[in-house]
């Protein structure tokens, strides 16, 4: 009795263990057959990163040399310009010899203008005082509008208003027209008795006499 107890007591421990070690096993594969999975995968993954990585690398690595090439032309085409004009703006400076050479042909007509000035000038009075002075001084015998009395009209065609300042001026002062000589009734005034200024402003007031 003593010996079949104890036989099944083995059986029963034997079995025990038997599924103890066979659930460890079971568990053991378990967890280790997933992490055996995974690594190779890992591996696969690096390997493809690795692939990506060296033609983006490539890439750049293209990209970076088409730059340069694009910028050594950009600076060729550059220096090509700057030749250009440089040469195009030689020859537009070229004819400048020309426009200093036509210079002086335009001093002639420079010169003529000034002489042209005090003629203008001279020209110059005032009608309103020089018909006072003529009143004064000169209306008496030549009518009070010029137009003669006792001495001649002075509002003829070739008469003083035909006449320059300066000839004005001798007639007055000396007795002697463009034409003439005056005679002796005809008065020669000093600048004492009449100014130039008012022989000028006679001489305007009669060029406005018709």
């Amino acid at each position: 009795m003593n010996r079949r107890t104890q036989r099944e007591a083995g059986d029963v421990m034997s079995w025990a263990v038997g599924v103890t070690a066979g659930l460890i096993l079971g568990v053991t594969l378990l967890i280790a057959t997933p992490q055996l999975m995974k690594a190779p995968q890992a591996e696969t993954t690096k390997t493809g990163t690795t692939a990506t990585t060296m033609p983006e690398t490539a890439t750049q690595s293209m990209t970076a040399e088409s730059m340069t090439a694009e910028s050594t032309n950009a600076e060729s085409t550059t220096t090509e310009s700057t030749t250009t004009n440089s040469t195009t703006t030689g020859a537009t400076t070229t004819p400048a010899p020309a426009t200093d050479t036509a210079a002086p042909d335009a001093t002639p007509a420079a010169a003529a203008t000034t002489d042209a000035a005090p003629a203008g000038e001279a020209a110059a009075g005032d009608p309103t005082a020089g018909q006072t002075v003529f009143a004064g001084n000169c209306a008496g015998c030549h009518g009070a509008n010029a137009q003669g009395q006792i001495g001649p009209s002075l509002v003829t065609a070739d008469g003083p208003k035909a006449w320059t300042d300066a000839q004005f001026l001798t007639s007055l002062r000396e007795g002697k027209t463009p034409q003439r000589e005056l005679s002796a009734a005809m008065p020669r005034f000093s600048e004492g008795q009449i100014s130039d200024a008012d022989v000028a402003n006679i001489h305007a007031y009669l060029k406005t006499l018709n």
